[in-house]
């Protein structure tokens, strides 16, 4: 309690107008009651009872001591109450008001000028967290019996499988520029039987130089102090989550690649041959095609629709065919995800396709203002160079199932 306070309350209780003496008497008293509301709770009660005793009665009749007594109290009971502190809700309350007067406290503090923020609040029920950017969507909760659940639910994404089915290692430095030699033709001549003393074939190979670059796969996110302080099990979520989405986008840049540069479907001795083909005899068309250009294929990507198709066949009357499950992909190892398109599969050879990536890598640093405004940024990244040869470009096939099905129908 402040000296004038105190004062306000003498002033009330006197019966007559305080005299000058009375108020450099009942000053002195106010000083006193002041230093005692700093001091610890203890010690305060011993001096304000000594006030008590000292200071008798007012004029219209009441014991001041009584008034002091029960200032005492009230000054005990608002002391539990401060040192209940902040809850975590109360705290972003708060930070949400002095976000909104960022730029103006920003602005006095750059010019040096006097400033102040008003601040109204009064303790309720409330939500459960007020951060916009990060928590959002609580109902307002008054209760004591409440458990926090760490476990988080997150928007599901496919399943990353590209780098499972090509011939893909992790290196400790990723080069810039791989260089390699490729055949660019079958050469000129051939070897072959020949007569005694007959002169040899020439047999010409050629090569030429190709090279691979390296990319980066990266992106970053920013948050304040504040939110890495109250929020940490979250952040470090926020963290692992950011990092499996650098990863998607590095994979899904592998796949893409890898689908543009693989062959299309021209014919195979299937043509023509099968009555009402279906995926299950697309996926054998594939196959034969690949095997056609000298080539063994060994794994098959497909949309989880069109597995559906291939297992639920039925034949000319309806009847559900059965398929056994080891005859169901042609014997190729199945990757299944939707980032394979509805529609069309891709059959590939693992050991034609070469991909080396580093470790993912994680930074911490601030940039423009951010030091300033206790604002952070984590960078993520991976390097990964991709390696597609044109000569063994026939090893992989993309299909439209359409497209095959269409050729595949017996006339």
């Amino acid at each position: 309690m402040k000296k004038e306070d105190f004062m306000k309350i003498v002033r009330s209780k006197a019966k007559d107008t305080l005299t000058e003496q009375d108020e450099n008497f009942f000053g002195a008293i106010g000083e006193a009651v002041e230093s005692a509301m700093n001091a610890e709770s203890i010690q305060r009660g011993k001096e304000l009872e000594a006030i008590a005793t000292k200071l008798g009665t007012v004029a219209e009749g009441q014991s001041m001591a009584d008034v002091i007594r029960n200032m005492a109290t009230q000054i005990d009971l608002l002391e539990k109450k401060a040192q209940r502190g902040f809850t975590g809700d109360e705290k972003y309350k708060l930070k949400s008001l002095l976000e909104a007067k960022k730029e103006d406290i920003q602005r006095a503090r750059q010019g040096g000028n006097p400033w102040s923020i008003e601040f109204k609040a009064k303790r309720a029920a409330s939500a459960l967290m007020q951060t916009t950017t990060v928590l959002t969507g609580a109902s307002a909760v008054n209760t004591t019996n409440l458990f926090d659940d760490m476990e988080l639910v997150v928007i599901e994404f496919p399943k990353n499988f590209i780098l499972d089915g090509i011939n893909s290692r992790q290196v400790a430095k990723v080069p810039q520029t791989i260089q390699r030699k490729e055949q660019i033709a079958a050469g000129v001549g051939v070897p072959t039987t020949v007569s005694e003393g007959a002169v040899k074939p020439l047999v010409d190979k050629k090569f030429t130089w190709k090279y691979d670059t390296r990319v980066k796969y990266a992106g970053r996110i920013e948050m304040t102090e504040e939110t890495e302080i109250d929020f940490d099990q979250l952040v470090l979520q926020i963290i692992s989550m950011f990092e499996d989405e650098v990863i998607r986008t590095w994979q899904d840049g592998v796949l893409a690649a890898i689908l543009v540069w693989a062959a299309t479907y021209t014919s195979t001795v299937l043509d023509g041959a099968i009555n009402n083909p279906g995926v299950y005899n697309v996926i054998g068309a594939g196959v034969l095609h690949v095997r056609n250009n000298l080539y063994e294929p060994d794994v098959v990507f497909l949309n989880p629709g069109d597995v559906a198709k291939m297992v639920y066949m039925q034949d000319n009357n309806g009847n559900q065919m059965f398929i056994p499950e080891a005859l169901q992909f042609a014997g190729l190892t199945p990757f299944i995800s939707t980032k394979i398109a509805a529609g069309k599969i891709l059959i590939g050879t693992k050991r034609t396709v070469k991909e080396q990536h580093g470790n993912f890598i994680i930074r911490k640093g601030v940039h423009g203002d951010q030091f300033i405004e206790n604002e952070s940024t984590i960078v993520g990244e991976i390097f990964s160079i991709l390696s597609l040869p044109t000569q063994s470009q026939p090893s992989w096939i993309y299909l439209d199932i359409a497209t095959v099905t269409a050729a595949l129908q017996k006339v």
